[in-house]
Parts: C-alpha cells; sequence; structure tokens
C-alpha cells in the first residue's frame, strides 16, 4: 500500500528489492522475502523515488516507473549509485584525509591527541565538500532529463563507441538497443532518467581511466584542484604536503573530470572528439582554458543562487547558455591549436583581454545581433531572472567572438576595442546571425550530419574573422567601423557585387546544407 501511494517522494531505507518491472518475474529478482510485497515500476504513484538503501528497484523497474509511472506521467528517479553517492563520497575523503595526516604523524609533526582533534574539527566541511559534489552532479542529471529527446542520438552514438571499445556491456546495463533508440525517437522519448545515471557513470570511469594514463594529473596548472578538494584547514596547515600525496594524481583527475562531466554535461568530451578529432587530454585542457578565461564557475555559481528562486526550467535554460559557449570555444581551441594546449599560456593569452571586453557586449552588438540580445533580455526578465543575470545570459554566446577578436588584436598589434567594433559591425552586415540560425536548425541525426553543421559554424566564424582582418588592415582606423566596411567594399565593389547577387538568390532558398555552404564560399571568395 505505501508502494502504491499517490505521494510525493518515497524513499526506501531498508534492505531489499521492492520494485521491478512488468517484464521480470519474482524470481529473476532474487529477494524472496520481499515477494509478496513487490510491485512493478508502472504501479508506482509516487512523484519521486529516492533509494537510501543499495537496490531497492531492479534497473529495468526504475526504467520503466521511469517511463510510465506517476500515473503515465513518468517518475523521478535515478539509481541507488547515485543516491547513494555521498557516503561513498565520504569516504573518499576520509581516506585522504588520513593519508595525508599519518605521513605527518609518521614524521612526528602531528602527535595523535591534535589529529583526533583536527579531524573533528574538519567534519562539517568535508560534509559541505562531499554535498557540494553530489549537488552539481544532480544538476548535471536534471540538464541531462531536460534534454533528454533531443540528445537521444548523441546518447545512442556515445553507448556505441563506448560498446565498440569494450568500456560497456549495453545489455549488462540495460541500456536501450539501437532499434529501441530509434522507436523512442519515434515517438519522442529520451533516455529515462536511470538510463542517464548509468551513461553519466560511465563517461566518469571512462574519462578518469584515459586522463590517469597521461600527463595531465602532473601539468602544475592543475594542481590547485588539491586545494579545491581537501578542507581549508587542512590545506592552511599542510599545504606542501599536499603535492606528495600518494594518490594526488587520482584525486586530481576525479576532480577535473566530476568538474567537466558536471559542467559540460555527459557526451560534451564525447562530441568534441567526434567533431573535432580532438585527444581526450587537448578536449580536458581546453575545457579548462574555456572554464577560467570567460568565468564559467562564477556564471554557474549565479544561477545556483537561484534555487528556489526561479523554476528549474528556467535555470535549466540559463546553464545551457554556458554550455552553448562550452562547446563552441572548445572546439575552436582544438582545432586551433595544433600542438599541445599549454592551459596556462592560453589563459594568460585571453582572460585579461575578455574580462576586460565581456561587460561590454551589449554595446558592442548592432543591428539585428543587438535587437536579438535586447529580445533574449526581455525573455530571462519576463522569467524572474534578475537583471545583471539576464543580460549576462543574453550575451554570454557572443562572448565566443571574443576568441577571434584577441587573436586578431594580437597579431596586428591593435586595440582589442577597435577589432571589436568593426568584428560586430562586420557580423551584422554579412548577417552572420540569420546564417547561424539556419546552420543550428539542420539536423545531426547521425556523425557525420553533426560533422557537416558544425564544420559550417566554424567555417562561417573564420570567414567573419577573415573579412574583419581585411577590413582592418586596409582601413582607416580614424573612420567609424560602418564607414571602415563601406570602404572596403568600394575597395572591392566587383567581387562584392557579384556574392551580393549569389547571397540575394539564396536569401529565399530553404535552408539546407548545400545552399548554406554556396552561401559560405560565396563570402569565402571575397577575401581572397
Amino acid at each position: 500500500a505505501i508502494l502504491k501511494a499517490p505521494v510525493d517522494l518515497i524513499y526506501n531505507g531498508g534492505i531489499g528489492t521492492y520494485v521491478k518491472a512488468a517484464s521480470e518475474s519474482h524470481a529473476q529478482v532474487g529477494d524472496r522475502a520481499n515477494d509478496a510485497l513487490r510491485v512493478n515500476g508502472g504501479q508506482l504513484r509516487c512523484k519521486v523515488f529516492a533509494e537510501g538503501g543499495n537496490l531497492g528497484c531492479t534497473q529495468l523497474g526504475r526504467i520503466e516507473y521511469a517511463l510510465a509511472g506517476a500515473q503515465g506521467e513518468g517518475g523521478r528517479i535515478n539509481t541507488d549509485a547515485i543516491d547513494n553517492s555521498a557516503g561513498v563520497d565520504t569516504s573518499d575523503h576520509e581516506v585522504n584525509i588520513k593519508i595525508l595526516l599519518d605521513q605527518a604523524a609518521r614524521d612526528g609533526s602531528l602527535d595523535a591527541e591534535h589529529r583526533g582533534a583536527l579531524l573533528a574539527e574538519m567534519t562539517d566541511e568535508v560534509g559541505r565538500l562531499v554535498l557540494r559534489d553530489n549537488y552539481e552532479q544532480n544538476v548535471l542529471l536534471g540538464n541531462a532529463r531536460v534534454q533528454a529527446a533531443g540528445m537521444l542520438s548523441v546518447h545512442g552514438r556515445m553507448i556505441t563507441a563506448l560498446e565498440s571499445r569494450g568500456q560497456l556491456d549495453r545489455n549488462l546495463e540495460f541500456l536501450p538497443s539501437q532499434a529501441e533508440i530509434e522507436q523512442r525517437e519515434g515517438s519522442g522519448q529520451g533516455l529515462a532518467s536511470s538510463e542517464l545515471a548509468v551513461l553519466a557513470a560511465y563517461s566518469k570511469i571512462t574519462m578518469t581511466a584515459t586522463m590517469l594514463a597521461t600527463d595531465l594529473p602532473d601539468d602544475p596548472w592543475f594542481e590547485a584542484t588539491l586545494r579545491r578538494y581537501f578542507p581549508s584547514r587542512l590545506v592552511a596547515d599542510y599545504d606542501a604536503r599536499l603535492v606528495d600525496h600518494p594518490l594526488r594524481r587520482e584525486i586530481i583527475t576525479t576532480w577535473v573530470v566530476n568538474d567537466l562531466i558536471n559542467s559540460g554535461g555527459m557526451t560534451f568530451a564525447f562530441r568534441v572528439q567526434e567533431e573535432t578529432g580532438a585527444s581526450p587530454v587537448e578536449t580536458v585542457r581546453a575545457y579548462s582554458v574555456v572554464r577560467e578565461v570567460f568565468g564559467l564557475a562564477d556564471y554557474w555559481a549565479t544561477v545556483e543562487e537561484l534555487d528556489n528562486q526561479l523554476p528549474t526550467t528556467v535555470q535549466s535554460m540559463l546553464y545551457f547558455e554556458g554550455r552553448r559557449l562550452l562547446d563552441r570555444s572548445t572546439r575552436w581551441l582544438t582545432q586551433g591549436r595544433r600542438n599541445r594546449i599549454d592551459v596556462a599560456a592560453e589563459v594568460e593569452h585571453f582572460q585579461a583581454t575578455i574580462e576586460e571586453l565581456s561587460p561590454h557586449l551589449p554595446d558592442l552588438l548592432v543591428g539585428a545581433e543587438h535587437q536579438r540580445m535586447v529580445a533574449r533580455i526581455e525573455e530571462y526578465a519576463d522569467l524572474g531572472v534578475p537583471e545583471a543575470l539576464a543580460v549576462r545570459a543574453a550575451t554570454l554566446l557572443d562572448g565566443f567572438s571574443l576568441l577571434d577578436i584577441v587573436e586578431i588584436a594580437a597579431a596586428e598589434k591593435l586595440p582589442a576595442r577597435e577589432v571589436a567594433a568593426v568584428y560586430f559591425t562586420a557580423s551584422e552586415r554579412i548577417e552572420v546571425d540569420r546564417m547561424l540560425t539556419r546552420i543550428t536548425a539542420l539536423p545531426r541525426d547521425d556523425r557525420w550530419s553533426a560533422l557537416a553543421r558544425s564544420a559550417l559554424r566554424y567555417d562561417l566564424y573564420a570567414a567573419l574573422a577573415g573579412l574583419t582582418h581585411n577590413v582592418l588592415t586596409s582601413t582607416s582606423s580614424a573612420e567609424s567601423p560602418a564607414a571602415r566596411i563601406a570602404a572596403w567594399e568600394r575597395q572591392n565593389a566587383e567581387g562584392v557585387a557579384r556574392a551580393e547577387a549569389t547571397l540575394g538568390e539564396i536569401v529565399d532558398a530553404n535552408a539546407d546544407l548545400a545552399t548554406l555552404s554556396v552561401a559560405l564560399r560565396t563570402i569565402r571568395t571575397l577575401l581572397r
């Protein structure tokens, strides 16, 4: 009766498996003591089912409830591993702290009495660190549920890739077959929350193993993560010992991988590698640069402060603004740096200028792009987003262009503000926003369509950067940006006329891969 009650939450803290799928027999569950109590996932009417005990539900029972529970609306459930992960995380911190303190005790710098007092003193902060990890992991899963249907084809490709590398057994984990994925696509369903939880786990496990086999944990840039992992008192008293911790590489790797996947999403690294051919370690390095230079950690923290003030769907919209910037910028960096990405050097190269220009993006955007920004700010304001955050969210993706602007300014030794003014005026002139909208609307059902869409987008940005460079180097800085572009067009009148004639034919055509490719080729021809 409790299991079938129409309540908000059922919290299972006991021993035993109480929920199975209709397709499973009680004998398959293997818990005879509870055969008389057990129900099917589709019979649950609670809105949320939390597993405080291990294996309160079978995985198929979870999936059935997630897809058809809560009176046909679908239920909210993760897995027992997710719901119990704070306990594992606490043990992880405890062991790593004791290893460090035992080293100090062995060399006589810490006696037993002070060791016990120090451990007790750090209890609350360890709790906060653990809850922080689990908060971020649940934000990851919450955002994944929002995008589950739209990302199903990507999830399917990732499952297949993991399976082909021998890193995942689809059947063992009860993940859908390719045929089942196609059926769900047809019905507008994505992976269930419990399936997303499994995929998130494998994305972290496989990425961690890959990173440990590289020199990434030995990069001095990532030593700062040790100080984020341990309690502040321990860092203050034993900072010099942290780099000698026997599990230093494992701690750094776990922290970095958690941060990347919780922030970027479980398919983030997979999609970067799929679309750019970048290695996993270069993907992590590029992510770390982007996270730092755009201040994304601060942005996400601002979104988090609105917990229980805004609907979760609105917060997800804000998170996705950051992810779009992260996606494009990480790809830009992996494609633009042929050699190993030096995180510290790239942060030094980009950060100051991006921090200087970012607040001025609302003034730098012109024409239709400025109107789009204003409409987006108003949309967020109507949803209850505070003004400062609404402005930042509405201009966040425009910050991607600052990467090209920094590169041009450095190459030509020009003020970045001057470059930015010409860049955004040129963007309006060749209607980059309209082209990007059409590119985004292209299908990404398989790897090749995703690659084609990505290539078009970056070709467009490259063409815009090239146009900006040509205008800057062939016109006078004494003129306004619009006047400089007009002057450049007069210098290239014949080519501009041909391009405008071709683009004019394309404007009203269907926005498919062929027409967009021709449009980009026409723009690039102008730059020769």
